[in-house]
């Protein structure tokens, strides 16, 4: 959790103190809170994206049941 030092006016800190007595919450705890209620506010909703997914058969390149064939292609590409 970050730290940090801000000023804050004198009738509003009163009357986030009054809410930590009132909810029994820390400081910190609320200030976050409130912090994210009015963020939540201010940043626009993310518009979801789609992905198009697009598959198609490859096919493959050797017969992995034919050990000649398998072992020979691991061979020739360092494997």
């Amino acid at each position: 959790m970050a730290r940090t030092t801000v000023d804050i006016d004198t009738p509003i800190l009163q009357e986030i103190k009054n809410l930590q007595q009132a909810e029994g919450k820390s400081l910190g705890r609320l200030i976050s809170e409130l912090c994210s209620e009015a963020l939540g506010h201010r940043i626009p909703e993310r518009e979801g994206f789609t992905l198009d997914w697009f598959h198609q058969d490859m096919g493959a390149l050797i017969e992995i049941g034919d050990k000649e064939e398998l072992y020979a292609t691991m061979d020739n590409n360092g494997l």
